[in-house]
């Protein structure tokens, strides 16, 4: 292995490292809101990024937390000018910052997507959510899929996991129809990742 490897390894590891910091000190702080005791691992957040599909729009992620997931949007052809991240968390949302400074940020709330202007200039190809949607308070949780039918277009694609290895969020999320679902083994714990398309009844 040459220096210059070894050097990009040693890099690699490090912001592998301070996102796990990061992300553990967000989960003390706010256990309810994080939803999870580890970082995606690589298996889940490239099966997620492998469920995006291709075409023009925004790729959407709510909840990057340390970006296990981002990264993986990226090596899957995601274009970063095409990448918007909205991260609630003051800490995460520096990181994430700082490691992709490509991407479009949104220190926010999903509760409000459809304030973001960049949400409202271009279509939306994809949105892939790790937020811990059966943890959050049912109210917060139907604004925040209220939010995600308002700023989709008819064939947008929503991507979601649950540690919930049974069920599913169809009927929580209106207008969208599940096209599949996967269980991840290799993630701690073993996840469940339900992929939905936006097709809304024509009103008659």
């Amino acid at each position: 292995m040459t220096t210059r490897m070894k050097e990009a390894n040693k890099q690699s590891v490090n912001r592998r490292a301070a996102g796990y910091w990061h992300f553990m000190r967000e989960f003390v702080r706010n256990p309810r809101q994080i939803g999870a005791i580890c970082p995606s691992s690589p298996f889940l957040a490239r099966r997620m990024a492998s469920l995006v599909p291709q075409g023009d729009g925004v790729v959407l992620e709510l909840g990057p937390g340390a970006g296990a997931v981002t990264a993986a949007l990226l090596n899957q052809g995601v274009a970063a000018q095409d990448l918007v991240l909205v991260e609630r968390s003051a800490a995460l949302s520096a990181l994430l910052a700082k490691r992709f400074p490509g991407v479009q940020l949104i220190q926010g709330d999903a509760m409000h997507l459809s304030r973001f202007d960049v949400l409202r200039q271009q279509p939306v190809r994809a949105i892939v959510s790790s937020l811990p949607l059966r943890s959050l308070p049912r109210p917060v949780v139907r604004q925040i899929l209220d939010q995600v039918a308002l700023i989709s277009d008819p064939g947008t694609v929503f991507i979601q996991f649950s540690y919930a290895l049974r069920g599913s969020y169809q009927n929580l999320a209106h207008g969208f129809e599940r096209d599949q679902a996967h269980v991840v083994w290799r993630n701690l714990p073993p996840a469940r990742i339900e992929a939905f398309c936006f097709r809304p009844r024509q009103v008659q």
